[in-house]
């Protein structure tokens, strides 16, 4: 069944939830600790306690509002966050623009409207670290006081820890910053994932013999992977095609101070300009390097395929 997604009250009363249990959180990166939490929400539809499991989430990031200087880059923009999401065992997302009058809101009134008014909520199930309404004055201690209240279970989940680490978003972001993204992807509990429109380029690589897809990130606080050579996978229109991708300025071929991504579909032949495609970058080959001519860079990416397409073969 497809995700539900809502993005206002209106489409939300549309698509009526009843009897939901419900989390709510940024969910940056829809890491493994996260997951913890939507497998509980599942848990408790199985089990018959609520008839439907549900995420509410906020677009743009609180803090873009609130504390605008302590803003983060993000793991995930919104609509990869809903892809990844839509692979969890939820039925549907509710998506809360976030703005100043979002922020004023106390979080006492946020339960009635949102959860009990607009959710039918009857369970809420939180991590250890969520806080919301004006000034994160909703604890998972006070929140779960309104439940005794009000007469809704409330579920705090614990920090899940990974090699004694706690998994969070802050961690996985530090850890991709600083180019490990095996940790990161072991941390998130899947490929770290960007998702652009492909943007027409130059052609210098199908000169090469290596036609890209440029993609263009259109949010500007998305965190890029370091620069360098990956192996991906990439997501067009339900398809799932190998591949590999550049991050960086193409030292050989270009003189530009800008860093663009640029994705190799292996055994593609498809127009995709102005589409969006899903890169999942599986896993880091190079670094991103200046060759002496034009052939030794052509061997160089028949090797890179090579390694990528045997990497990619044998983590199926």
């Amino acid at each position: 069944m497809a995700l539900k997604i809502a993005r206002t009250l209106q489409e939300l009363d549309q698509l009526a939830p009843k009897r939901t249990a419900l989390t709510i959180g940024v969910f940056d990166g829809v890491h493994r600790g996260h997951r913890a939490i939507l497998d509980h929400l599942a848990a408790r539809r199985t089990a018959g306690a609520v008839d439907s499991a549900w995420v509410m989430t906020f677009h743009p990031h609180p803090l873009t509002v609130t504390h605008s200087r302590e803003m983060p880059q993000i793991l995930t923009t919104i609509d990869e966050r809903l892809e990844l999401l839509a692979r969890a065992p939820i039925d549907g997302v509710f998506v809360i623009h976030f703005d100043e009058a979002t922020a004023q809101i106390e979080y006492r009134d946020f339960i009635q409207r949102y959860f009990l008014d607009a959710m039918d909520m009857r369970e809420l199930v939180i991590g250890y670290d969520c806080h919301f309404g004006h000034k994160r004055e909703g604890s998972p201690e006070r929140v779960a006081e309104e439940g005794e209240r009000r007469g809704f279970a409330v579920t705090i989940v614990p920090p899940l820890r990974v090699d004694a680490e706690i998994v969070s978003s802050t961690t996985i972001r530090k850890t991709l910053a600083a180019a490990n993204l095996e940790r990161a992807n072991h941390l998130l509990g899947h490929a770290y994932l960007v998702r652009g429109r492909v943007a027409r380029g130059q052609g210098r690589g199908r000169d090469l013999g290596f036609p890209t897809a440029n993609l263009a990130i259109e949010e500007p606080a998305k965190l890029w992977p370091p620069g360098g050579v990956y192996a991906v996978r990439v997501g067009w229109r339900g398809w799932i095609y190998d591949g590999m991708m550049n991050v960086g300025r193409a030292p050989t071929m270009k003189r530009g101070h800008t860093d663009e991504m640029e994705v190799h579909i292996f055994d593609f032949d498809h127009h995709i300009y102005g589409e969006e495609i899903s890169v999942w970058c599986e896993a880091y080959l190079r670094p991103e390097q200046k060759f002496p001519t034009v052939t030794a860079l052509i061997d160089q990416l028949g090797e890179d395929r090579r390694i990528a397409r045997e990497l990619l073969t044998s983590s199926r």
